[in-house]
C-alpha cells in the first residue's frame, strides 16, 4: 500500500483510532480552535483537512506549511503550495530556507535552532508525512520540522553534525528542536504505508530507539 491513495486511507484510520480513544484523544489535544500549523512534506496531503475538521480544527484555523530543500525541488514546492490554496480554499505556504525565519531558541552545543517564521504565531503544531527507521538511521520524522523548515544557517548545521559525529548527532539535533518547537500531533507513515500517530516527542523518541540511535 504505498500509492498515495492507500497512505491516505491508512492515515484517516489512524486519527479515526485517535478521535475515538478515550485518553489522549485528538479532540483532548485540540481542546480550542487554535491556529494550528500543519508542517508536511510536499506530497498528496490533502485528505489532512477534512480529517482534523472532524476533530474541531476549523480549516480556517489552520495553515500548511510545505518543507523543502531550496533546491531543484523548489518550483514544485511552490506549485504544489498554490495547488493546496486553490483546491482547498487554505492557506499555504512553501517554506524558503533563505527566507524570513525565527529563533525558537538554542540546542545545548549554542546552535541556534532557527524556524519559518510561518510557525511563530502558530498555537498548536502537526507533523505529517513519512517517519520511520530503518538501519541506524530515522526517515523523516523529527526531521520534517528541522531541518524541514528551517534555515540555511540551521540546515547547515545539521549537515555540519551529521559529517562530524554520525546520524545520532543529527537525530539528537532533530529532537532538541522539537523540544524548543513542540510537535502536538505527529502523524506518521513509512512506505507500506503503516501509520502511526501520536504526540511529537513520544513518536519521534521511539523512531530513534527503533533505529537504535537513542
Amino acid at each position: 500500500m504505498s500509492d498515495a491513495a492507500g497512505v491516505a486511507r491508512a492515515v484517516r484510520a489512524a486519527l479515526g483510532c485517535l478521535a475515538r480513544e478515550p485518553e489522549g484523544a485528538l479532540a483532548a489535544r485540540f481542546t480550542a480552535p487554535l491556529v494550528t500549523a500543519i508542517v508536511a512534506e510536499s506530497t498528496n496531503d490533502e485528505w489532512l483537512v477534512p480529517a482534523l475538521e472532524r476533530v474541531g480544527v476549523p480549516r480556517g484555523r489552520q495553515f500548511v506549511l510545505l518543507g523543502q530543500d531550496g533546491g531543484a525541488n523548489a518550483s514544485r514546492v511552490r506549485a504544489h503550495a498554490a495547488r493546496l490554496r486553490d483546491a482547498l480554499s487554505l492557506a499555504a505556504f512553501a517554506h524558503d530556507p533563505a527566507g524570513v525565519v525565527y529563533t525558537a531558541g538554542r540546542a545545548a552545543d549554542g546552535t541556534p535552532i532557527e524556524l519559518d517564521d510561518e510557525l511563530r504565531e502558530a498555537e498548536a503544531m502537526i507533523c505529517i508525512g513519512r517517519g520511520f527507521a530503518a538501519a541506524g538511521r530515522v526517515l523523516g520524522g523529527p526531521y520534517l520540522l528541522a531541518p524541514g523548515v528551517a534555515s540555511g544557517r540551521t540546515r547547515r548545521a545539521f549537515e555540519q553534525a551529521r559529517s562530524r559525529a554520525g546520524e545520532r548527532a543529527a537525530l539528537a539535533l532533530a529532537l532538541e528542536a522539537e523540544s524548543l518547537a513542540p510537535v502536538d500531533l505527529a502523524v506518521c507513515h513509512d512506505d507500506r504505508g503503516h501509520v502511526v500517530a501520536g504526540r511529537g516527542r513520544e513518536r519521534f523518541a521511539a523512531l530513534a530507539r527503533e533505529a537504535g540511535l537513542d
